[in-house]
Formats: C-alpha cells, structure tokens, sequence
C-alpha cells in the first residue's frame, strides 16, 4: 500500500486543527481581540464553556466580557487596561455572572501587541478559577475561627521563647498591660512584674523549661503603673524544634478563676485548647456542632470530641426542654449579630442534675460580615456557686453595710463638701466690718439656699441607708394586678399630658410575697423614668411582664423611650446623682440608686438593657423565697 508523502505545509496545518480540537476541550479560554475596532479576531471554545454565552455572542458584542463583571470588580479592569497600555502583560482576577446567574472567579492573562506607537490587539487566556476562590475562602473562615477563639476568652494568653522573648500573644496582653505590640516584642516576662517577685518568675519559668509545667503568683505592673496580682501559668511546648513557654495570666485580685486566651497560631490551637479548663465549642449556621475541646467532650459523655462533630443538642443527656432554648437562644445570637458575654444560666440533666454554667456565646463571621456559626465558651461554675451561696448569707449584711459606707464616703466628698464650703465662704463675710444690710441679706439668702441643697442631700443618704435592710417590715403576697393598678392611679396626670400607653401581663405569674412599699416604690421609679425620658418623636409605650426565673420571679419594664447609651454609661447607670439625657427633663438622680437599694435588700436585684434611640428594659428579680 503506498502512503502519499505529507508537505509541510500539511503538517502545519494538522497540527494547528490538532492544538484547536485541544484547547476547544479544556476549561479554558483563548481570545484574540482587535483592540482599535473593539472586535474579536477568534476566541476558543473554552470561553463559551467559562461565561455560558456563544462564540456568536461573542463575535456581536465587543464588550461582553465587560459587562458580565461584577460591578464592584470592574476596577479591576481600569489596572488592566492602565498596565497594557504600558506594553506589559497583565493577570487579573475577578468576578463574572455567568449566564446560567451563577457568579464565577476568573483569572485573565493578557499580552498586548502593538503596531507602532498604539495598541493594536491583545492576545488573552481565561481560566475559570471559582474551585480555588472557594477553598480560599474556607481557609480565611478557618483562621478567623482561630482568631475568634484566642479573643473570646479572658485573661492574657503569651508565648515567649528561652530567651524570654515575645512569640505571640492576644489582644488583651496589649489593652491589659497598656503596650503596643511593638513594646511587647521588645519586653520579657520580667519587666511586667515588680522586682520582689522576679525571682518566683525566674523559678516558675525554669519549671516549665525542665518539667514541662509550671505555675506562679506574682505582681504584674502595667505600662501606667498599675500593679494587680496575676496567677500565671506555663506549659512547656516546642515549635518547629524550639522550647517556648505558653500560658496564661489571670486577675486574681477580683476573681479566682479565669478562661485562658489561646495563641494565633493554629499549629498550636488543639493543643492549647486542651489546656483551658473551660468548655468551648463551636456550631454551624444550623447548630449543628463542628468541634470543641477535650473538656467539653467529656461534658457531653464522648472521649473524642470528633464524636460529636455533625451531631446538635437533642443528641445528648440534657433534657429536651433544655436542648430546644439552647437551638433557639442561638439561633437568635446569630441573627442579632451580637455576642453575649459571661451570662450565666443552669443546665438540667435527664436525671434532674442541675449544674451552673458562666457563658459567652460570639457570632463567628465572614468578610462580608455574614454569620457562619457561633462559638461558645462555658465554665462550670456548680461548685463555685454553691459556695458562693453559703458564703453570701454568712457576709450579705456586712457586704449592704460596705456598700452603704461607700456612698456615704462618695457622698461626703463630692456632694456635701461643695454646699459645705459655699456656707462657710458666705459666712464669713459677715466678718468683716461696716457690711450694708442690703448685702447680708442677699449672703443670708446663698446660705439658706446652700443650706436646703445639704438638707437634701442629707435626706436622700437617710433615704438609701433606711431601705438597704428590710428591718422587720412585713412580707406579704401581693396581686401584681393590683399593684399596677395602683402604680397607674399615681401617674394619671402624666399619663394623660404623654398620651402614654401602659400596659401589663401577670398570666405567668400573678401574685410575688414581698414588701409591698419596696416593690410599689420600684415600679414607680421605673414608670416614672419611662415616662420622664420620653423620646420626641413618640408617645410612651410601657410594658410590664413577670415569669418565673430559676429561683426568681422577673418583673420586666420595657419602654420605646430615649434609651441609656451601656457602652459609656453601663457602670454609672445605678449610681448617684446622674443624668445620661443632657437637656431633658431630669430629677436629682436617685431613683434608680433607690430601687437598686430596695431589691438587693428584697435578696434580688435590677438589670438593664437599652439602645439609643429605641427605649430600655429593666429586669428586677425577686426570689421565690425573700431574703429575712
């Protein structure tokens, strides 16, 4: 058989319908475009398969793989075309929508080719790149999730090296200490605590170094001076062949126990993890849980915390009560956007077990701000609370008595000495001699009135001090009805001149045993403050609800008044003589401190929540059982 000789020219051509069919099959694009007459002088069939439009589509419309781009990404195209004028090659990447109204990650590499001094075309390759823009993204929520660990818990975490120099740490190391990260790298161990307790330091830090683990109490001092006592601790790890200490300082000046912050590192995070007595964990956007510590798996009941991967609260011992507030409370947590921090609530097993729990739960977001799951940290508080119980009847009236000396002190110092002052400068005045009687009369006004002011600051004292302690008064079962009734009939005038709505509903509990003035002047104070600070653009709406609350009864007063801004005004808002609506109706500033005074002597207390522009509810629990 004879075969008929090829030329070249043939060959040629074969190859180049060969290269063609090649690159017609793959995912990806190569265009040829006459830039002067914005059309395209061929493009492959890879850029139908990666925009969805055909290669008709594409030949009629010069600029549709323009108009395609995502209208936040398109300037990413004015760089491209800025470095091609240039007579470089440009790479890009951004975002299209497809036809199928799917969105896609492209990479474009581009060469330019010029006929002179202009740009006459470019040759381009696209390539669909959407797989590795996903698999970035899971990286950046995997290392967010690390950084949200390491701050979602209290205290300082470090790691430093042998050399006692700064590896890493979190960001309470900076706010607590008062150094910037740069001073922190420039500082060992011994220079944040005082000179007679460095040598502890040096002990404990040799410990870790030999055994592995250590531990230490010391007096650590601030960039500002400040000195607080720390419990520290070290554990002894070793990354990428080098000995490093890792550990955590806790205040034990105000608390005895703390949550560790972990490192950054996510090398180290499961090992770190498992040195934190806290139980933490964190779920998906269903509640499912994706992954915890040791402690919480044995919590739960597994040995492995890969046991409870995929798995959510119906599937473990707590009752199914218990496992439905816990799906919704989250669920709610991720949708505010909104951590809650060290709150504490009771968990009860199918055996009727209850144990305490200190909880902070952190909504774990992405770069576009989207809430993707929820961390949660946990410190089983039983034991502790209990104690805690036991010791709070042996100290609660030397606590009130404390607490009563201190807004005395407050008082003396910076209400009754400015009154004080005023009388004596006025007085004497009449000292000197051949004073007109027209200006003793005006001294002896100043006085009187300076006198009045001291009077009522005197009374207000009297006021707080009478009602820190129930003294004998009367216990009795009230109907919460009637006392809204009552409260109502005090306010009608202001009710009426407000257009103000109250409102109330005691179906889930109606009576409380109390003293009936404390919880009449409470409520009053509360009413009164709704209606008092007002907002502008609307008339009062007050709502007042009870339910029981584990050991307590919660009376609820909601209003749609000014609000209280907590982030700047939250330790002040039950304090003395203060006023956080500037310009607005104001009283002398003790109602609150009062009622405060009278449920924490009642053997509850008032809690607050409140936004700007949008109104506040106080929360005043009352014991089942009233205090004696």
């Amino acid at each position: 058989m004879d075969i008929k000789p090829t030329t070249i020219t043939e060959n040629a051509d074969m190859f180049n319908w060969q290269m063609a069919e090649v690159l017609n099959n793959i995912n990806i694009g190569f265009f040829s475009k006459d830039i002067a007459n914005n059309k395209y002088l061929s493009i492959s069939e890879g850029c139908p398969k990666i925009y969805g439009y055909t290669l008709a589509d594409f030949y009629e419309n010069g600029n549709l793989w323009y108009e395609v781009i995502l209208d936040e990404d398109k300037h990413v195209t004015e760089e491209e075309i800025r470095v091609l004028s240039k007579g470089e090659k440009s790479t890009a990447e951004y975002r299209i929508r497809h036809r199928d109204n799917s969105i896609r990650w492209l990479e474009v590499k581009t060469l330019p080719v010029f006929e002179g001094q202009a740009l006459a075309r470019v040759e381009g390759i696209v390539y669909d790149i959407t797989d590795r823009k996903n698999t970035e993204i899971q990286i950046i929520k995997a290392k967010e999730l690390s950084e949200n660990i390491l701050d979602s818990l209290p205290g300082i975490f470090y790691l430093f090296d042998e050399e006692g120099r700064y590896v890493n740490w979190n960001k309470n190391f900076e706010k607590i200490t008062g150094f910037s990260g740069n001073e922190i790298a420039s500082l060992n161990p011994f220079n944040l605590v005082i000179t007679d307790d460095q040598l502890a330091l040096e002990n404990a830090i040799k410990q870790v170094l030999e055994n592995g683990w250590g531990e230490v109490e010391a007096r650590m001092i601030t960039k500002t001076g400040k000195v607080c006592m720390y419990y520290f601790t070290g554990q002894k790890v070793v990354i990428e062949g080098k000995s490093c200490v890792a550990g955590m300082g806790i205040d034990i000046s105000k608390r005895k126990a703390a949550e560790e912050k972990l490192q950054k590192n996510e090398k180290m995070l499961s090992h770190i993890l498992d040195l934190i007595p806290q139980s933490i964990f964190w779920k998906d956007a269903s509640c499912n849980f994706m992954g915890g510590n040791s402690v919480f798996a044995r919590m739960v009941g597994v040995e492995d915390v890969a046991q409870v991967k995929g798995k959510n609260d119906y599937d473990f011992s707590w009752s199914t009560e218990e496992a439905k507030k816990y799906q919704k409370d989250d669920m709610a947590l991720m949708k505010s956007k909104k951590p809650r921090i060290h709150y504490i609530e009771t968990l009860t097993q199918n055996n009727g077990e209850t144990t305490w729990l200190d909880t902070t739960k952190i909504p774990l977001k992405d770069q576009n701000d989207e809430v993707y799951g929820i961390l949660v940290v946990i410190d089983d508080i039983t034991e502790k609370k209990l104690k805690e119980d036991k010791q709070k009847k042996i100290n609660e009236d030397l606590i009130k008595k404390n607490i009563g000396l201190k807004d005395f002190s407050y008082i003396v110092s910076h209400n009754l000495r400015s009154p004080i002052s005023k009388i004596l400068g006025l007085a004497s005045l009449f000292e000197k001699e051949n004073q007109d009687a027209g200006l003793n009369d005006e001294l002896i006004g100043h006085i009187v009135n300076e006198v009045s002011n001291l009077d009522i600051i005197v009374k207000d004292l009297n006021s707080i001090l009478a009602h820190q302690n129930l003294g004998g008064r009367l216990m009795e079962t009230l109907s919460l009805d009637q006392l809204m009734l009552e409260s109502k009939q005090s306010f009608e005038n202001e009710i009426r001149e407000s257009a103000a709505h109250i409102s109330y509903n005691f179906e889930r509990v109606k009576t409380v045993k109390t003293v009936k003035s404390y919880l009449h002047n409470i409520l009053n104070n509360l009413i009164c403050n709704a209606l008092k600070f007002k907002h502008p653009d609307r008339p009062p709406a007050i709502h007042i609800e009870s339910f029981d609350y584990n050991q307590f009864v919660c009376i609820t007063v909601q209003d749609n008044g000014l609000g209280i801004d907590l982030v700047k005004y939250g330790n002040k808002v039950f304090g003395l003589y203060n006023n956080f609506h500037l310009g607005t109706a104001h009283g002398r500033g003790i109602g609150l401190t009062l009622a405060k005074t009278q449920a924490e002597a009642l053997g509850g207390t008032i809690e607050l929540e409140s936004c700007l522009e949008t109104g506040s509810i106080f929360k005043v629990y009352l014991p089942q059982k009233p205090a004696h």
